[in-house]
């Protein structure tokens, strides 16, 4: 064989070997594939694989349909070398601490998987679901008995120290329906105001706010202090609770604010009040009117001409005023007149206020309706909702009728007493010359 024969083969050789070398270590042929590419950097060990990889190349005849595989393993390439001085220092220190971080770390860790008997929760959902509220008593769905007495006497009690506190007037805390266990009177307070021009979160307005649930608080949290007074001491409550009930307090007092000093406001309430009224007094009518064929069959005359909607008694809950002294104290009559026992104290009951003008006949022929409507309602079976206890406390109201009446209907004593003396009253009222048939003749 000649030189240049050897030469060529040695060179051809060269450049099949130098394709195993790239396709081992670097996953592609050399970028010229002629001979005069660079000789890989590899270690010994590297070479000494290279070669072998090599020789099995040769040993296997080559198939050019189909592409050569990748070899299953491949050495590590060398890390490539960056001169030291470039390096940033290293903080010794640094790196000890972090190595005992991670130590600690990982020895907790240890600990909660092998300790069985800890509390901790499993997971993040599950700590959620356990988290409880800081609001227990705010919402009254799906209390119990118990807890819906013990809402409502915290609601008095932020009720009546709000009032003290801000000096809308001066009374003190009473839980009690009895009259012979008078409240006493309280400390006296440097008097706060609400900014009733601002919202509720207003600083002014939190202040006095978190004022008024930390003196309910420090009463009632601890029920063997003194002056503990709620109903059932095994029931919880959170502060936040009497800071919810004290923001519902001064929403109503700013309503009734903006309405005393807006003219439209006050219009639009008295309207609303008007409203409701005269709601009542239509649906008592509507009521009466049910059974007046039966008062036509017993007494042969029909009383519907009485029974128009502006002519009806009020029904009332509460007096109206801001005085809360008053208004507990007729709600303790209202409970006494309806019978009502302990489980009820809490159970709706109307007043009946009945206009002054009304004679003795028309209040006797509408007793009367009432009895008869009444004695309706107790022959039903089955009824899917109870009525409101109404009663009669003697009060009356002294707005005129507003409409034409029968002289039947007016009370002689009332006009004289009401009507002689003031003429322009006189021309408002209307009446019809004769009554009807079967009436006005006692």
């Amino acid at each position: 064989m000649s030189a240049r024969r050897c030469y060529a083969q040695s060179q051809i050789t060269r450049l099949v070997f130098l394709r195993v070398v790239y396709m081992a270590f670097y996953g592609h042929f050399p970028t010229t594939g002629g001979p005069n590419d660079n000789t890989p950097h590899l270690t010994p060990e590297q070479w000494a694989h290279a070669l072998q990889l090599f020789h099995q190349s040769q040993s296997v005849p080559p198939t050019p349909q189909l592409s050569t595989p990748l070899p299953a393993s491949r050495l590590p390439l060398p890390d490539p070398v960056i001169d030291p001085a470039l390096q940033p220092p290293r903080d010794i220190a640094f790196d000890t601490r972090l190595e005992a971080l991670e130590r600690e770390v990982e020895d907790l860790k240890t600990k909660k998987r092998t300790n069985s008997d800890s509390d901790a929760p499993l997971s993040k959902c599950a700590k959620k679901r356990t988290k409880p509220s800081v609001y227990i008593l705010r919402n009254a769905s799906n209390l119990s008995l118990s807890q819906i007495v013990v809402r409502k006497q915290l609601m008095k009690k932020i009720k009546v120290e709000g009032t003290r506190l801000t000096g809308r007037r001066n009374d003190s805390d009473s839980d009690s329906d009895d009259d012979s266990n008078p409240p006493q009177s309280g400390p006296s307070l440097p008097h706060l105001c609400y900014d009733f021009s601002a919202n509720v979160d207003h600083p002014t307005n939190t202040k006095v706010i978190d004022r008024i649930a930390d003196l309910v608080w420090s009463e009632q949290r601890d029920p063997k202090s003194s002056t503990f007074s709620l109903a059932h001491a095994d029931v919880v409550f959170s502060r936040k609770d009497l800071v919810e009930f004290a923001k519902t307090n001064f929403h109503s007092w700013k309503k009734n604010w903006k309405a005393d000093n807006d003219p439209e406001l006050g219009r639009k309430r008295a309207k609303a009040e008007s409203k409701g009224r005269q709601e009542m007094r239509r649906k008592e009518a509507t009521n009466r009117l049910k059974v007046v064929p039966a008062y036509k069959k017993e007494h042969q005359c029909d009383p519907a001409f009485m029974l128009e909607t502006d002519w009806m008694s009020d029904e009332i809950s509460s007096p109206d005023t801001d005085d809360e002294e008053a208004k507990d104290a007729h709600r303790r009559r209202l409970i006494r007149a309806a019978r009502l026992d302990t489980q009820e104290k809490d159970k709706a009951v109307w007043e009946v206020v009945r206009p002054r003008f009304q004679s003795l006949e028309m209040t006797e022929i509408k007793d009367e309706l009432d009895k008869i409507l009444k004695a309706k309602n107790s022959a039903k079976k089955n009824r899917s909702r109870t009525s409101v206890p109404r009663v009669r406390l003697g009060n009356t109201h002294n707005r005129p009728p507003a409409n034409t009446i029968w002289p039947c209907m007016l009370s002689q004593d009332w006009y004289d007493e009401q009507v002689e003396a003031n003429r322009e009253l006189a021309d408002e009222i209307k009446l019809y010359m004769e009554d009807p048939e079967g009436f006005g003749e006692s």
